[in-house]
């Protein structure tokens, strides 16, 4: 049985008190919490990006121009974004009656924090998309200017900008706009480019060539002395007359001297297949000097060996080869020529025998070279070398026989081309190669050709225009500002045109 006692009034009085100074003290603890709890609810809600960003369109132009589509935009960004957040705007083309639709260069408005992430990472999947860091509390303006390739199915349609937030990958949807109902009815102007190209500087050097062949010659086993009439040795010896005489009945030369070397295959001793090369090498040489082929002609004659060089070139070749990959594997060890062929005998007899038949003959060749110097031709006599012998002109002579046909184009491209086959390293010829190149509008072209260009502020200026017409406006007016501070007088004219065409764009669009 429980017994309850009623407390005495005071005694309830003075518990009453505590309860209420306990309730007191406990929501002086967790009103403060409870306040900093919302404000950083508060501050997150503000931060996230929400569905359509805030930003304001001042601009918005289309047309078409040199069969590009082009696109001018002006932006402003209002609203802040999180420290691990990007918003991403999309200009996309949409035609509702095909269905198609095509996306231009996108936009990267990020944090301080997802601007280095760009930088570091994201910039090389979107070359050619426009970042720009937005600052807290300030406003961004976008200046954008793009173009695509135009196709017909884009006459009908829309320009609309595409609004997403993105967080570690993960895309949200920030809603659409549409910017453009239909393209400037307006003509748009088609403007003109400018690129640059060098002429060498003159060249007063010793003009030397050099005319290369390789003959096979057939000897008898462990014979060296020469067999004109031997197997296929007639061919093979009207092949060194004939390369002689290419130089020799050129009244416009001077040859300095001949040099022979004669290699073996790998078939036999390292020493002995040397002394063979040797040997016939030096028979060729005597028979050369003693006939009419190469007479009076100092010709230097040296015996290189086993060709382990031209076997490596045969199993490379793609050839189905026997045993190919054991072949290769001994062939590049770094064992004594002997003890590859033994090996190779050993470990890969099947591929080793066919070799033998079928590649070893091109081992046994003969590589002769005839050395030349060639006197400097007036602007006349270079236009016939240049049709029948233009290896026999330098740079500087061709450039003034193509600056003859300046004003005809196709004459002039005929000329740059052919020495871009003579010269296919030349930085001045890669350069004006890609002049022609943007003149035709071909920008991957030129590109590879501007890859082969030794810096300067030419290829600067042409590095603009490529990017121009991959329709990077922003990088084209910088690389083309760069090239007129670095004294290109071309670029002045060609930052004129890009004003003009922005004017255009604005003004055919302007209600």
């Amino acid at each position: 049985m429980n017994i309850r006692f009623p407390l005495p009034y005071p005694i309830l009085k003075g518990y009453a008190a505590v309860c209420r100074l306990q309730l007191f003290l406990l929501l002086c603890i967790l009103m403060p919490l409870t306040a900093s709890a919302g404000r950083i609810k508060k501050k997150k809600n503000d931060a996230k990006p929400i569905r359509e960003y805030l930003m304001t369109i001042n601009r918005s132009a289309m047309a078409v121009v040199d069969s590009n589509v082009v696109v001018s935009l002006q932006m402003t960004a209002l609203q802040d974004v999180p420290a691990t957040q990007s918003v991403i705007l999309a200009p996309v083309l949409e035609d509702s009656i095909t269905l198609r639709s095509a996306v231009f260069p996108l936009i990267f408005i990020n944090s301080h924090n997802q601007q280095i992430y760009f930088e570091r990472s994201l910039k090389y999947n979107h070359p050619e998309a426009l970042a720009l860091r937005k600052k807290r509390g300030v406003n961004l303006d976008i200046d954008y200017l793009r173009t695509i390739k135009h196709e017909p199915w884009m006459d009908n349609a829309v320009l609309k900008l595409r609004k997403q937030s993105c967080a570690c990958e993960n895309l949200k949807d920030r809603g659409e706009e549409l910017m453009v109902a239909s393209f400037a009815q307006t003509s748009a102007p088609v403007i003109s480019l400018f690129p640059v190209y060098l002429i060498p500087p003159a060249d007063n050097s010793v003009k030397v060539r050099e005319e290369h062949g390789s003959a096979y010659l057939c000897f008898e086993v462990n014979k060296w002395d020469i067999k004109p009439d031997y197997m296929s040795n007639p061919v093979e010896l009207q092949k060194i007359h004939n390369s002689v005489n290419l130089v020799k009945n050129d009244s416009n030369v001077t040859i300095r001297k001949m040099t022979i070397e004669g290699f073996a295959s790998p078939e036999g001793s390292n020493a002995h297949n040397l002394m063979l090369s040797e040997k016939r090498t030096e028979a060729l040489k005597k028979y050369l000097l003693n006939t009419n082929i190469a007479k009076g002609i100092n010709i230097e004659a040296s015996g290189k060996g086993e060709n382990w060089k031209g076997f490596m070139k045969y199993l490379n070749s793609g050839a189905n080869i026997p045993q190919h990959s054991k072949l290769l594997s001994i062939a590049t060890s770094d064992l004594a020529p002997d003890e590859k062929e033994q090996k190779m005998r050993k470990e890969a007899p099947e591929g080793f025998t066919y070799a033998v038949h079928n590649g070893f003959p091109s081992l046994r060749s003969t590589n002769y070279t005839v050395i030349y110097t060639v006197r400097p031709f007036t602007l006349e006599e270079s236009e016939q070398v240049f049709e029948t012998r233009p290896i026999n002109l330098n740079l500087n002579e061709i450039y003034r026989l193509a600056d003859k046909y300046a004003n005809n184009e196709e004459k002039y491209s005929s000329i740059i081309r052919k020495a871009s086959m003579l010269y296919p390293n030349d930085s001045y010829i890669n350069l004006t190669m890609a002049y022609l190149a943007i003149k035709r509008g071909v920008a991957d072209e030129a590109a590879e050709y501007l890859d082969k260009v030794d810096a300067c502020p030419e290829k600067t200026m042409n590095e603009g225009l490529v990017a121009y017409l991959r329709g990077d406006f922003e990088k084209a007016i910088q690389l083309v500002q760069q090239a007129s501070a670095d004294g290109v007088e071309q670029a002045a004219e060609q930052l004129k045109e890009f004003e003009k065409l922005k004017k255009q764009l604005i003004k055919s669009n302007t209600p």
